[in-house]
């Protein structure tokens, strides 16, 4: 096209011309067979769909030993049709793929930050995999007539039965990492005692929390926890034991050696691991300027922190005043009510009448209303009459029926032996075993086939 564009111009020009630009005008043609070239190069080496195959973390399939892969990512805002397209599929093919395995999982479910990975053979996709979550994992193949058929698999972890030893010099969650440990740890070991230990204030340097759980592992790596089957933390000279067993109700609960269930009608800390700012009590308003009662406690903590609710019970008020802010107020059983002050924004759709349970995010930190900066105030009270939050002892709930308590006691025995005994000295920590980004269900050198 572009010679003959060249040609054009050639032809364009007055009938009679001068030796001089005569010159100059076969110069001009001559450089158009080079510029052609150049732009037909230029076509060739820019990377297009066959070079974005070849990113990402490459594992070939033994079936498709010749399968070409690429991976895509999920970006907010993406329908699956749309990133298989990216990846290399066909528009009318990537649909039917959608419709052809939605009896097997709905991929418009698919969620931004997930990965897909896609493998072609002669330009025809022939299997994809998709992690669904941490445990399972979505595998399509097209079979012979070119439908494809889609499956929901667990992904093939060899599941360990380890024992963890968390020394705390300043916090659990930098007590995790030092240990070696993947981060996502912190949350489910701490919630194991959030009923009984302030980790605000009650922990000491050198408290140690042990841990018997289960590792789950791809090819000798780390790459999730199962369940914590026991735990015990070493507080001030106090010990406090904890122990996953089934509960009366069904389902699983944690409950102490003497059959008393750690869960308590109120939790300690409405947030996770903040600061105490203003105690219940007299004190001087920061903003108004003279001393008044102070029926709460305030917890400082970053704009956007979640807060939960400290006990289960239904919203009795949802609204905004020059002094409190943003508040929520949640009554619960026996006369309780607590209350939550200054927040940034609600949950979504939390509304005055609505039921919540205990731990259910309701609302974020901020400092709307007579703040200083972001914090909670959190309040108790109970027929009317404020309470000190840090102070309260709320009773536990749903101990295990006392004729279970003889074979439960024997399963604590046995499960409890491990982290049982003198605490053994905590040498340096070891190096941690963690998974490579985006690691996919199916790892290198194992078939699509196999589960």
């Amino acid at each position: 096209m572009l010679v003959a564009f060249g040609l054009c111009l050639g032809y364009n020009v007055p009938m009679i011309l001068s030796p001089k630009q005569l010159r100059k005008r076969r110069r001009f043609l001559a450089f158009i067979p080079f510029l052609f070239l150049a732009v037909l190069l230029a076509w060739l080496i820019i990377p297009g769909r066959e070079a974005a195959r070849e990113a990402g973390p490459a594992f070939h399939d033994l079936i498709l030993s010749e399968a070409q892969e690429v991976q895509v990512s999920i970006i907010p805002g993406d329908c699956c049709a749309v990133a298989l397209e990216r990846g290399g599929m066909d528009a009318r093919e990537a649909a039917r793929l959608v419709q052809d395995v939605k009896p097997a999982y709905d991929l418009a479910r698919i969620r931004s930050g997930q990965t897909m990975t896609l493998f072609f053979e002669n330009d025809l996709l022939r299997n994809l995999v998709y992690a669904i979550d941490r445990d399972h994992f979505l595998a399509v193949q097209r079979d012979g007539s070119g439908v494809f058929r889609g499956r929901v698999a667990a992904v093939p972890y060899e599941v360990r039965q380890e024992t963890v030893r968390i020394r705390i010099e300043n916090s659990l969650y930098e007590a995790t990492l030092a240990a070696g440990e993947m981060i996502e740890l912190f949350e489910p070991l701490s919630r194991m005692f959030e009923y009984d230990v302030d980790f605000n204030r009650d922990i000491q340097p050198g408290d140690i929390v042990s841990a018997v759980l289960e590792k789950k592992y791809l090819d000798n790596k780390l790459a999730a926890y199962g369940d914590i089957l026991a735990a015990e933390l070493r507080n001030n000279g106090k010990s406090i034991r904890v122990v996953r067993y089934p509960a009366p109700g069904g389902g699983a609960g944690y409950f102490h050696p003497d059959g008393r269930s750690t869960k308590r009608m109120f939790l300690r800390c409405p947030l996770p691991f903040v600061r105490v700012t203003s105690r219940y009590g007299m004190r001087r308003h920061p903003v108004l300027g003279y001393s008044r009662r102070h029926n709460g406690t305030d917890f400082a903590a970053p704009y956007g922190t979640p807060v939960r609710a400290t006990a289960s019970g239904v919203v009795s008020a949802r609204g905004r005043d020059n002094g409190r802010g943003n508040y929520v107020i949640v009554r619960h059983g026996n006369g309780f009510a607590s209350h939550y002050y200054h927040l940034q924004r609600f949950a979504a759709g939390l509304r005055a009448g609505q039921r919540v349970d205990q731990g259910q995010v309701i609302g974020t930190v901020g400092s709307t209303g007579l703040s200083t900066g972001p914090h909670l105030h959190y309040g108790l009270v109970q027929n009317g009459r404020y309470l000190n939050p840090l102070r309260l002892q709320s009773p536990s709930t749903a101990p295990l029926p006392k004729e279970q308590l003889a074979e439960f006691q024997a399963y604590c025995a046995r499960i409890l032996a491990p982290i049982s005994g003198p605490t053994p000295s905590l040498g340096a920590p070891p190096s941690p075993l963690k998974p490579g980004p985006g690691a996919l269900p199916l790892t290198p050198g194992r078939s699509l086939e196999r589960r």
